[in-house]
């Protein structure tokens, strides 16, 4: 399978579970980035695509409980971000499904992009929540 996003130590938060997840998605970045450039039918990008927003649902969940459960401070803020991407990537994979679009890179770098983003400019924020209230 071709490789288009490598994942790096430097992403890793230190916490098992969000961490292997973050990976997760990663592998499906690269899933779809491999079918693309294999010429898959569109019925298998959808399949991934399926994946992708599913991954989204349950990672969010994970991470969204732990706010709760530790009273993050940056809890709403973080939330509307996931908010965003759901209503993103669930909009496009509508399109998707009506042949209003077709999966390209431009999805590919979007989602690169924002995991990026995201894990530099949010996540990281709740580290200290997370390791003070025991999380490892």
């Amino acid at each position: 399978m071709a490789t288009y996003f490598i994942w790096k130590d430097d992403y890793k938060l230190g916490f098992k579970e969000i961490d292997e997840q973050h990976e997760y998605f990663v592998s499906l970045l690269n899933k779809l980035y491999g079918a693309i450039m294999d010429f898959q039918s569109q019925k298998n990008l959808g399949i991934i695509l399926d994946e992708l927003a599913v991954y989204a649902v349950n990672h969010f969940e994970t991470e969204e409980k732990y706010f709760k459960d530790f009273k993050f401070a940056g809890a709403e803020e973080h939330i509307h971000e996931h908010l965003m991407l759901k209503e993103k990537v669930l909009d496009f994979k509508e399109k998707f499904t009506q042949d209003k679009t077709k999966i390209s890179f431009e999805l590919i770098d979007f989602l690169e992009s924002w995991l990026v983003d995201h894990l530099d400019n949010m996540d990281k924020k709740y580290i200290e929540c997370f390791r003070e209230n025991g999380l490892k």
